[in-house]
């Protein structure tokens, strides 16, 4: 993020700090007590009770999605296991030799062949059937489309409609050997009367019949089911009020229900069913919700294999949450009643804590219009009470330093008096140079005067007649007299560069900041160096900042040494002005902040550059 944008959030957010101290601090102690003891004991009781809501719910919802899934796969096991019987029986009845030989040569045999045939089929089937009654019908088919009644009621025979009949043999010839299962309602039937038996609703399973020794398709058989030997596995199973069990072929048709609120052969009310149900299957999951009617609910799945059907359970959410409700209710109640007794406990406690405080504010009141004399009784042992003795102790001393007050003011006024007069006026002290700048001039010392010069100005702005903070160029004035006043004392030593920019002329900064570091330069750079030296002064702006840098080519310095200057206080009295190289980087950071100040770099025998890094616009942090 820009640094602007950084700035501008951090004083929205420190504004905002303020805004809600301030409101925080607008409510009475007694009432943010009450809140706070409230908010303190309710936030986790309420944090708690949700966690165990939703907890406790979606382990209940787990356990029943769970156990649809295991109903429904249970479910599905034993229909598949029902339905393997039935394809076994299938096979048995193709492959056997009577309906091997009656389907190959079915076309060459004579009426009495055919009739002799079926009755030995028929003897078959009942020896295999009659003591499963869940098989009502088994039929034959040849390839150009006749009939044999193998098993079945012969005077009320299973008669399907040629269209349903056509497509279903059509299916079985073209899956070549796998079995077919399809749903067969009273519709689809040809009645020339009604049918006796207990049932309407069939299934139907059919298989191609092949040759054992050609391999040739030679017809097809169909054997046919009550739905309610289906419908009697999964009859009893309980899945919550509301909860339903059924199974769907691929197309969303009901072909088994244990209920007349879905019609067998008739789709499912809620067509979005079984797109759902084709969505979860291929995303692999077995559980999806689903809107049924105006309710939502809970469905699971289990494909039975090879039929293109399903096992279907929905179970309304309505049932699912209803432990879950009477939990949360629960909660609820409990929640109310802590509410309750922590608004009691909370009055209770705030007022132990409010009343000596106003009694307090009552007494400092009073001292406030100038009543020394009141006093607050508690004998309590708490930190209000500590503080009720220390405010009793506070008034006690007052009255005894108004008392003392009126007694030292007159030694007061008579110590300071003394003081004014035994001090020495330092303006004495130049007016002594002026007088002796001035016989200089009369005698014709132009040096002498000139020295003279510089000393007063120095002397004028070290007694504090000027600003804390002085213009560069004003500074730079001061550094000239102070060269003055070296050049006589290091004659030829040392010879200094300027080079300030123009602009930075009318730039502020603290008085005195560069003379100590030049007087430095010189003392300790030049100095002891053998022969001459340069120092070099520059100025100039950058990022806005002002940026001085003073370099010598004198002796130089190490780490240690560097150190050491960073860290003395206080100079020799060989120097000018008693402020050292720390003493300006205090003052810089004292200004400015711990952003600018002062680097030091320096290599022995060669040179040492001092960097002052100050704020463009001289504006204290």
């Amino acid at each position: 993020m820009h640094p602007i944008f950084q700035r501008v959030n951090l004083k929205n957010l420190a504004s905002l700090r303020r805004k809600a101290g301030y409101a925080i601090r607008s409510i009475r102690i007694q009432t943010r007590l009450i809140l706070l003891f409230l908010l303190l004991s309710l936030l986790p009781m309420v944090i708690t009770g949700l966690y165990s809501f939703r907890q406790s719910s979606m382990a209940i919802r787990n356990k029943i999605n769970t156990y649809s899934i295991q109903v429904v796969n249970q479910v599905c096991q034993n229909i598949r296991v029902q339905m393997n019987r039935m394809e076994n029986d299938t096979i048995d009845v193709g492959f056997s030799e009577i309906v091997q030989h009656t389907l190959i040569h079915f076309d060459t045999l004579s009426d009495w062949q055919v009739l002799d045939a079926k009755y030995s089929m028929r003897t078959m089937m009942v020896n295999k059937f009659s003591f499963l009654h869940d098989i009502s019908d088994v039929l034959l088919f040849t390839p150009r489309g006749g009939k044999i009644i193998a098993y079945g009621d012969e005077n009320y025979k299973l008669n399907l409609k040629a269209g349903y009949q056509e497509r279903f043999l059509t299916e079985i010839r073209a899956r070549n050997g796998i079995p077919v299962w399809r749903a067969l309602g009273w519709q689809d039937e040809d009645h020339l009367v009604n049918r006796v038996i207990d049932f309407e609703n069939g299934l139907l399973v059919g298989r191609a019949i092949k040759s054992l020794y050609e391999g040739e398709y030679i017809g097809a058989v169909l054997i046919r089911t009550d739905e309610k030997f289906f419908s009697q596995i999964y009859q009893d199973i309980d899945m919550g009020r509301g909860g339903e069990i059924f199974i769907l072929d691929g197309r969303g048709t009901v072909v088994s229900s244990r209920t007349a609120a879905l019609p067998f052969k008739k789709p499912y009310p809620e067509r979005s069913l079984i797109a759902a149900l084709h969505a979860a299957e291929r995303r692999g999951r077995n559980t999806f919700s689903l809107k049924i009617g105006e309710q939502p609910h809970l469905v699971a799945f289990s494909p039975i294999q090879n039929a293109g059907w399903y096992v279907v359970t929905t179970i309304p959410y309505s049932y699912l949450n209803y432990e879950s409700g009477r939990i949360r209710n629960g909660i609820m109640l409990l929640g109310i009643g802590c509410f309750l007794l922590a608004v009691l406990l909370s009055v209770i406690f705030t007022r132990s804590i409010s009343g000596p405080l106003n009694k307090l504010i009552h007494a400092m009141t009073e001292v406030k219009k100038g009543n020394l004399g009141v006093a607050v009784a508690d004998e309590n042992r708490d930190e209000i009470a500590e503080v009720t003795r220390d405010f009793n102790a506070m008034v006690t001393e007052i009255r005894n330093l108004l008392a003392d007050i009126q007694q030292t003011e007159a030694q007061k006024r008579t110590a300071e008096l003394k003081a004014l007069q035994a001090q020495i006026n330092p303006h004495f002290i130049s007016n002594v140079l002026n007088t002796a700048k001035l016989m200089a001039n009369a005698q014709k010392a132009g040096n002498i005067e000139s020295l003279l010069t510089s000393l007063i100005q120095l002397l004028q702005v070290s007694m504090g007649k000027e600003d804390d903070f002085i213009t560069v160029g004003r500074e730079l004035e001061y550094l000239r007299n102070y060269l003055n006043l070296q050049e006589f004392r290091y004659y030829d030593k040392f010879q200094v560069d300027l080079a300030i920019e123009p602009a930075l002329l009318e730039h502020k900064l603290p008085k005195f900041l560069l003379q100590p570091i030049l007087e430095n330069a010189i003392i300790h750079g030049i100095g002891p160096k053998k022969g001459p030296g340069v120092i070099q002064v520059k100025g100039f702006s950058f990022a806005e900042r002002m940026i001085f840098t003073i370099t010598d080519d004198g002796i130089g310095m190490t780490q240690e040494m560097i150190a050491r200057v960073l860290s003395e206080e206080n100079v020799s009295g060989n120097h000018f002005c008693a402020i050292g190289i720390k003493n300006v980087q205090e003052r810089i950071r004292l200004y400015f902040g711990n952003d600018y100040g002062l680097r030091i770099e320096s290599c022995p025998n060669l040179f040492t550059t001092v960097e002052v890094s100050l704020p463009l616009d001289g504006k204290e942090a």
